[in-house]
């Protein structure tokens, strides 16, 4: 017992020795509980909305609702974030409102035939936290870790969240599929809810450890602030190059979010112990590449590590199309072993986009600037997954348009393949 305890210490002395180390240890402990907090709920929430009656467009219209739910606070949380001189304090405010939104849905099968509603009300009112802490949260990271510190510690906490992913998606995936009836496993996620809850509270104390002097001040605000961001923003070649091939490739990427979870429970068949193992199989891939992608971003630059995990996306369409394509007894492993390898490269997409977007944003108003991104981007994700949808629903709704509609999502990834590729060109010479 005692060497483990030795060892464990050797490694954290050596991790905090290093420039931002400790920085490094906090932040990645607090991702880790951020993903097995949004992770337990974000991979389960499909499986709870159809367990609460609700039909696939109703499936759909979870995503559209709490996007647009989002948005309303989107730019004033972000004003009121640049206020602040420590940026920490709205992170935290908005874990603990989050906090409480996770409690709250922990009760809506309680609402009877009218259960799917308030789960639908109520997950779109957790949605105004949720904005808020992303669009805060990245600020917070710019301001405490140097520029030339953040991929190493982003490559640290993307590990640790991808082993996070591994576990929470095991164990709630066996929990589901070990119980038999559907209330059963209603009940295991409400507890799924309630566990969040307390997860997110524990990561609260672990962001207050991590070391931050802000020397800033509050400032007053103007709203002619906002039309000088965006002015600025327009001006700025790096940001635009950025968010025009983000945009497409989120809007590429949304377009199967909704039908990627029906083909895998209507087409493919996959119960909670296969879904989980799906998930299981991508993000331990994922986890095994990410120090091979962290040096190839030192040596090729950010820019050029995104395209490979675009093609990692474009090959997800592929092996949804080949498992859909094979005899039913052979799908479910065809697919499993197709997603887990098309899941290599996308490690990149958490640990280069981020980076991506501070390379481009001005530091006054940043939190402003990238709330602007950020409503685009929700946007996108509020109508896109619907979207999806309804041309598979318009192609007829079989197997014949299901595979039809991932061959068009599939020609668009390869679009924004090209846009990536292109943008990485054309700053060749700029930093990396």
């Amino acid at each position: 017992m005692m060497r483990p305890l030795r060892v464990i210490r050797r490694k954290y002395s050596e991790i905090t020795a290093h420039p931002a180390g400790r920085a490094a240890v906090f932040f990645t402990l607090e991702g880790i509980l951020y993903t097995l907090a949004f992770n337990m709920i974000n991979n389960n929430n499909n499986l709870f909305a159809m367990r609460l009656g609700a039909s696939d467009m109703e499936i759909s219209l979870l995503t559209t609702f709490a996007q647009i739910t989002g948005l309303i606070f989107l730019i004033p949380g972000a004003i009121l974030t640049d206020r602040l001189p420590d940026k920490r304090r709205m992170v935290v405010t908005a874990l603990l409102l989050l906090s409480a939104s996770y409690l709250l849905i922990g009760f809506a099968p309680f609402f009877g035939t009218y259960r799917y509603y308030a789960f639908l009300v109520l997950m779109s009112m957790s949605m105004l936290p949720l904005t808020l802490f992303n669009t805060s949260w990245q600020a917070y990271f710019s301001d405490v870790i140097a520029i030339e510190y953040r991929n190493r510690i982003l490559s640290m906490r993307t590990a640790g969240t991808f082993l996070a992913g591994m576990a929470v998606s095991l164990v709630c995936g066996n929990l589901l599929a070990a119980v038999p009836g559907i209330e059963e496993k209603i009940r295991i996620h409400q507890a799924f809810y309630w566990t969040a809850c307390v997860l997110l509270i524990v990561q609260v104390f672990v962001l207050k450890r991590i070391d931050f002097h802000g020397g800033g001040t509050r400032n007053a605000f103007n709203l002619s602030e906002i039309r000088v961001t965006v002015a600025g923003l327009l001006k700025n070649k790096m940001f635009l190059s950025f968010f025009g091939a983000s945009l497409f490739f989120h809007m590429t990427w949304q377009l199967d979010w909704t039908l990627h979870f029906l083909g895998q429970v209507r087409y493919l068949e996959l119960n909670e112990a296969w879904l989980s193992y799906v998930s299981i199989g991508g993000t331990l891939v994922q986890f095994l590449s990410v120090g091979l992608w962290r040096r190839v971003n030192e040596k090729m630059g950010v820019r050029f590590g995104i395209i490979l995990g675009n093609a990692g996306l474009a090959c997800c369409c592929l092996s949804m199309l080949a498992a859909t394509s094979v005899p039913a007894s052979v799908g479910p492993g065809l697919f499993l072993v197709l997603n887990t390898l098309s899941n290599i490269t996308f490690a990149t997409v958490p640990l280069n986009l981020l980076q991506c977007l501070l390379q481009g944003v001005p530091e006054k108003n940043k939190t402003l600037s990238i709330s602007i991104y950020t409503m685009f981007i929700a946007l996108s994700n509020a109508f896109m997954p619907m979207t999806g949808v309804r041309i598979y629903t318009a192609l007829g709704a079989d197997l014949q348009a299901y595979q039809t509609t991932f061959w068009i999502i599939f020609c668009l990834r390869l679009i924004s393949i090209g846009l990536w590729t292109l943008r990485w060109f054309l700053l060749r010479r700029e930093v990396k």
